[in-house]
């Protein structure tokens, strides 16, 4: 008759099976972990995460995943890591002197606690960056973070609140600044254009009258000296009188009709310029003249 094993022997050999079913247990857990590690690193990595994505290809390519797992693990985060943006924030006080208590979030997380110099890693797109200091106004900047874009320098220009230029970032960083109301021009300055056209149609009438004159004086004495022989040259000093005369009253002509229009029609509409411009074209023994303008 084949002798009973005791109850202490069963007990024995149960925990030595227990024990040996232990490190598979583990090494099965292990892997699974490692196998989750390397799905949502590459996950992460699609969305842009690359921060997220980078501590996921760690973890996977530790000593205890299988040799296949590390060996991929390895060489998405040597990718991941040369993909990740780097900056270098710094700041300014209002007289342009580098400052390093200065608080900065990104998109509202915290990024840096202080201004120490050394570049900080962010995940690439559009991002908006607050620098605070105790005391001062708050700056927003808003940048784009570019993969691969290393050691890029960031810099603010903080104030104190209600200082000139308080809460301005970087050029093209502050906000609009809103809309001026456009003062009436002054009686004085309203006076300015007919004043300035006036005189230009007075200059004009002189110029008119001496050329005239001048041209009408030089044709007497042809008249009276070579005529119908006279040298060409002659002739043609007198038609060039003639022509400037004609230039010079198309011009007085259209001066006036812009001064008189302007001081007409100037409270047309309160509060805007009047502008006026005059053409003189030149033709065979005269001139036209156009005057043209917003009143």
């Amino acid at each position: 008759m084949t002798p009973r094993p005791s109850p202490r022997f069963l007990v024995a050999a149960a925990l030595s099976a227990l024990a040996c079913l232990q490190p598979a247990r583990a090494r099965a857990g292990d892997a699974e972990a490692c196998f989750t590690a390397s799905e949502e690193g590459q996950r992460l990595r699609d969305e842009g995460r690359l921060r997220e994505a980078r501590a996921r290809f760690i973890a996977c390519g530790g000593a205890g995943c299988p040799d296949l797992v590390q060996s991929d693990c390895a060489g998405w985060l040597s990718d991941v890591t040369a993909r990740v943006p780097t900056l270098i924030l710094s700041a300014q006080d209002e007289q342009g002197r580098d400052v390093a208590d200065v608080r900065v979030t990104i998109d509202g997380a915290p990024l840096a606690a202080r201004l120490d110099g050394k570049a900080v890693e962010v995940d690439p797109g559009e991002h908006v960056l607050r620098f605070e200091r105790a005391g001062g106004a708050p700056v927003e900047l808003r940048v784009v973070a570019r993969e691969g874009e290393k050691l890029r320098r960031v810099s603010a220009r903080l104030a104190r609140p209600g200082a000139p230029g308080a809460g301005a970032g970087a050029p093209g960083a502050g906000a609009i600044p809103p809309r001026e109301d456009r003062a009436a021009p002054s009686p004085a300055s309203a006076l300015v254009l007919p004043i300035a056209l006036g005189g230009v149609a007075a200059g004009s009438g002189v110029a008119y009258a001496a050329l005239g004159l001048s041209a009408r004086a030089d044709a007497d004495r042809l008249r009276a000296t070579c005529a119908p022989r006279c040298a060409e040259a002659d002739v043609d000093a007198v038609r060039v009188k003639i022509v400037g005369a004609n230039i010079a009253f198309g011009v007085g002509v259209a001066a006036l009709g812009g001064a008189v229009a302007v001081l007409v029609l100037r409270g047309a509409e309160p509060g805007a310029p009047a502008a006026a411009a005059m053409h003189v074209v030149p033709l065979p023994g005269g001139a036209a003249a156009a005057l043209g303008g917003r009143f």
